[in-house]
């Protein structure tokens, strides 16, 4: 086997398929897939953090997956520094081919905040400081996700139908774990 098999490199690379013939729609598909694969890995991880017994295997280790999905949120939201580049201008050559195409459209994603949602009912006890780094690091991506919307299109709806930047501020808003109270350091 070869580094382009074990990718499947042919098949993936053939799955950027812009529309337009605008210059950085293949960045803003390439950025999109991207965290769809990311969303993959959260999603791994979440579950075996909520559904797998605490004493699964002698090398599990929470704190270890913890940090991990600190540092992929870390990562996801670096893709928000690269599409803050595009200027509205460069945005709107595709825009409107994009329909009603959106991210709130994205099932993984929808996925990966419902997992969080039920960390710490299961960790919060050893391991509050870990899930105060995710829920921050999650804001600072939803965060990011916000301002780059708001800098590209400005007041504008979302493609899906939203208000656009304000739907989204709702969402920076909302505390990732609503219904928990951390009762101090």
């Amino acid at each position: 086997m070869d580094y382009e098999s074990y990718l499947n490199l042919d098949e993936l690379l053939d799955t950027t398929k812009p529309v337009s013939d605008a210059p950085l729609e293949t960045m803003f598909i390439v950025a999109h897939q991207s965290s769809e694969l990311w969303f993959k890995v959260l999603i791994q991880e979440l579950n075996r953090l909520v559904a797998v017994p605490k004493d699964e295997h002698p090398s599990y280790n929470p704190t270890i997956q913890l940090q991990r999905i600190v540092k992929i949120f870390e990562h996801l939201n670096s893709l928000w520094d690269i599409i803050a580049t595009m200027q509205p201008e460069e945005y709107g050559e595709f825009r409107d081919k994009l329909g009603s195409a959106s991210g709130m459209q994205s099932k993984q994603y929808i996925k990966v905040e419902m997992l969080l949602t039920k960390l710490p009912k299961r960790w919060n006890f050893k391991h509050k400081h870990q899930l105060l780094d995710i829920e921050i690091a999650f804001k600072k991506w939803q965060f990011s996700h916000m301002k780059t919307v708001e800098r590209i299109i400005g007041e504008q709806t979302g493609t899906g139908g939203t208000s656009g930047v304000p739907y989204l501020r709702q969402a920076v808003d909302r505390p990732l774990f609503e219904q928990y109270e951390w009762k101090g350091w």
